[in-house]
């Protein structure tokens, strides 16, 4: 490999080390437009929100955010553009120059391809379409990409129809086949143009099945009719039935074996000529070369009519100019072939002379590097124009590329600091409404303390309901009847052989007695039995205290729900939020469901999920809460202590009433009237107890409704009073105000939510700008 080949090399891989900070830079400034187009929303919907002062409103704008959008859009598509020139695995040369000039015949020697690929002419244009050619060893093809119907008309009818004044131009390719245009226009370059434009549509029925949009491959010996226009003798032959391909082409690229050492990494394109009559000339001459090539080769020719530079010729080295970007110096962009005719000196000469005087001023080389060569002699282009133009782009690209890195960055430091001005003044609009948006503390306090209050209320009257019925002279019937259903029950299950029918159980008594040789060992085991059996069947009272605790939480329930119901309510409920300010005396009218029918566990076990889970957790009111749910009320634990001493005469021993000594009170003869008697004696003795268990649980009707009380207060106590309360209820007025008293805050809320949206967007473009900064 040459030293100019390897210095390409490394010039290339310089440029991809360089990549992944462009491409960061791309990204940020693309993320940057997302956040300014996120922000114009969120002030949209801050703007609109009902709670919001009008005179704020017209401050909440950003007066320049269009123009900033397009220009981080413009900034975020310069790193993009310079990512995909640092992505290039070539040296891009692009080849321009006015027609006749030899551009083509410079492009065939340096590429090998002949005029079935490039086309040249004598006296008129023949390249038609902008063609990439690159070095391949092994690929010899063009792939063509082909214009759509839209892009055709947008991109060749619809500029000819604006330079000769002729509005609208065709929507569809069918408008354009029919569109009837004047025969002749009195301006020449109008003429030109308008002949231009009636070859287009006389001849589109050889081109319209090729606007397909796609990419096309062919051979490259049929390549010419795409990229070139028909030459003087087919438009002879054919007339206006001459096929023009080119016109559905919008770019060509062409791979093939260059010729010359140095161009494994490098790329010709071959660029629209300068001078030639066509629609936005300008226009397409810039995009053909803007961001698209590394340097530019200007071919001029002398001949006997144009043996000095002219006025296109410096039209066109002003376009390379405009488009070298960033690029400080042009010589170091642009560079001028001198195209000699070895027959011809004299005009050479003259041409060589021009050059020195009036382009260079007078020092060699000094603005435009000018490289002399026979355009038609290969081995001369590459060795007087190839290869010093390679060694030369590889000292100089480097520094080209960071002209252009630096250039972009310049640029996009003043979109920062427009877009960090423009902050400024949003943040002061945005000073001003938080002085007046939000809700005050001490709003959420004096709510939270109403809260409790009302609540308190309402807990204290509930409480004076549950001692009145601890504590009142008329018990409680419903405990009666629990207690004399299972005393019948009991009774029953006596009288039917205690579970097992009168004859069975005798029979077992005797088997049993016989076979031990006493009747201990049968009656121990039965008193026991029975003991146990009694006391089963007394606890069913536990139906009776679970629905005195279900109505308890109920009521509990239903008082929570009076004051924070919005907290329950499904969609359609119906239900409204109690007046917070109730006299005590309506306070048990109002509580007496449950919010949507749901059981009153239902409803505190939820209270205690949004204590304990709410943004500002209430430990403390939730735990008073589930300590209410965490009780069991049962007859084993509540009663069975009080009657236990009502079974003591259901055993085998006893004590004597006078003597207190201890006495077997079972003694029968082991016959049959034995067990008969033994049977009498169990019945007497069973129900005996359970009457004395009856008569005991009558006496203790109360206890139920004092044990709810006594919950219920210390429940009431625990919520209102416990050391952590008042702040506790601040915290979940704080939390849940939107649903305790929706009319009031959600507006607010909502609002605030919007402000938050737009100072968070406002955060996320300011660490941006520092990201970019540094």
């Amino acid at each position: 490999m040459s030293n100019i080949s390897t210095a390409i090399d490394a010039l290339l891989q310089a440029r991809l080390r360089q990549l992944p900070e462009v491409q960061n830079e791309s990204e940020r400034w693309h993320t940057l437009g997302e956040h300014l187009a996120e922000l114009d929303d969120a002030l949209a919907d801050l703007r609109a929100h009902t709670t919001m002062d009008a005179e704020l409103v017209t401050s909440l704008t950003l007066p320049q955010l269009t123009e900033i959008q397009l220009a981080v859009g413009q900034a975020a598509d310069s790193f993009r553009v310079i990512a995909s020139r640092f992505t290039r695995t070539t040296v891009n040369i692009g080849v321009s120059g006015a027609a006749r000039m030899g551009k083509s015949t410079l492009l065939q020697s340096v590429s090998g391809l002949d005029d079935n690929q490039i086309p040249t002419g004598h006296g008129i244009p023949v390249t038609a379409v902008r063609s990439r050619i690159f070095h391949s060893p092994t690929v010899r093809r063009a792939e063509l990409e082909m214009h759509s119907p839209e892009s055709f008309l947008t991109a060749v009818i619809s500029p000819l129809h604006a330079a000769l004044d002729l509005s609208p131009a065709p929507r569809t390719v069918a408008e354009f086949r029919d569109w009837v245009y004047p025969e002749a226009l009195p301006d020449t370059r109008h003429r030109v143009l308008l002949t231009r434009l009636r070859e287009l549509q006389s001849a589109l029925m050889s081109y319209e099945p090729l606007l397909t949009g796609g990419v096309k491959t062919v051979p490259l010996e049929e390549v010419r009719p795409f990229v070139a226009y028909p030459t003087h003798e087919e438009i002879s032959k054919a007339g206006e039935r001459v096929g023009r391909a080119y016109a559905a082409v919008r770019e060509a690229r062409i791979e093939c074996a260059f010729p010359h050492e140095h161009v494994a990494r490098i790329g010709i394109v071959d660029l629209p000529g300068l001078g030639e009559v066509v629609a936005d000339a300008e226009r397409r001459h810039v995009a053909g070369l803007r961001n698209e090539v590394d340097a530019v080769l200007v071919v001029k020719r002398s001949s006997d009519t144009s043996s000095f530079f002219d006025e296109t010729d410096t039209a066109g080295l002003g376009l390379l100019d405009e488009v070298r970007g960033f690029v400080r110096s042009t010589g170091e962009f642009a560079y001028l072939v001198h195209n000699t005719d070895p027959d011809k000196p004299h005009l050479a000469e003259n041409l060589r002379g021009d050059l020195l005087r009036n382009v260079n001023g007078g020092e060699p080389d000094r603005f435009f590097t000018v490289f002399e060569t026979d355009v038609r002699d290969p081995e001369r282009v590459g060795r007087e124009v190839l290869g010093p133009l390679l060694k030369r782009m590889a000292e100089g690209l480097p520094v080209m590329d960071a002209e252009v890195l630096a250039g972009t960055r310049t640029q996009a430091s003043s979109v920062r600091d427009r877009t960090r001005l423009q902050l400024t003044d949003l943040r002061r609009a945005l000073d001003q409404v938080a002085r007046r948006a939000g809700v005050p503390e001490e709003v959420n306090e004096a709510k939270a303390a109403q809260l409790r209050s009302t609540i308190a209320r309402r807990l204290r009257v509930l409480v004076g309901e549950l001692a009145a019925e601890a504590h009142g002279s008329v018990l409680d019937q419903g405990f009666g009847e629990a207690v004399e259903k299972a005393y019948e029950d009991v009774l029953g299950w006596i009288q039917d052989g205690f579970g097992k029918g009168a004859d069975t159980w005798k029979e077992e008594a005797l088997t049993c007695m016989i076979t031990e040789g006493h009747a201990a060992a049968f009656a121990g085991p039965e008193f026991s039995r029975i003991r146990v059996e009694i006391s089963r069947r007394f606890a069913a009272l536990d139906d009776f205290f679970t629905a005195r605790l279900t109505a308890a939480w109920d009521r509990t329930a239903a008082v929570l729900a009076a004051e924070c119901g919005a907290l329950f309510q499904d969609d359609d409920s119906g239900q409204e939020d109690s007046a917070s300010g109730s006299d005590d005396a309506t306070a048990t009218a109002t509580a007496t469901a449950t919010p949507s029918a749901r059981s009153g566990r239902d409803v505190l076990a939820e209270l205690a999920e949004l204590f304990a889970s709410s943004s500002q957790p209430c430990p403390g009111l939730a735990s008073a809460v589930n300590s209410l749910l965490d009780v069991r009320l049962e007859y084993r634990t509540l009663l069975y202590p009080r009657v236990r001493p009502d079974l003591a005469p259901l055993n085998l021993q006893v004590t004597h009433p006078d003597t207190g000594e201890q006495m077997q009170q079972v003694a029968v003869p082991l016959t049959a009237e034995g067990a008969e008697h033994l049977h009498e004696l169990f019945n007497s003795l069973a129900e005996q107890a359970a009457f004395r268990i009856q008569r005991s649980l009558s006496q203790e009707a109360a206890v139920p409704a004092v044990v709810i009380h006594a919950l219920v207060e210390q429940f009431e106590d625990t919520l209102i009073r416990s050391g952590t309360s008042v702040m506790e209820f601040r915290r979940f007025v704080r939390s849940y105000r939107n649903d305790l008293w929706p009319a009031e805050f959600k507006g607010i809320d909502e609002a605030n939510s919007r402000f938050a949206r737009v100072l968070r967007v406002t955060q996320d473009i300011s660490k941006a700008l520092e990201e970019g900064q540094r």
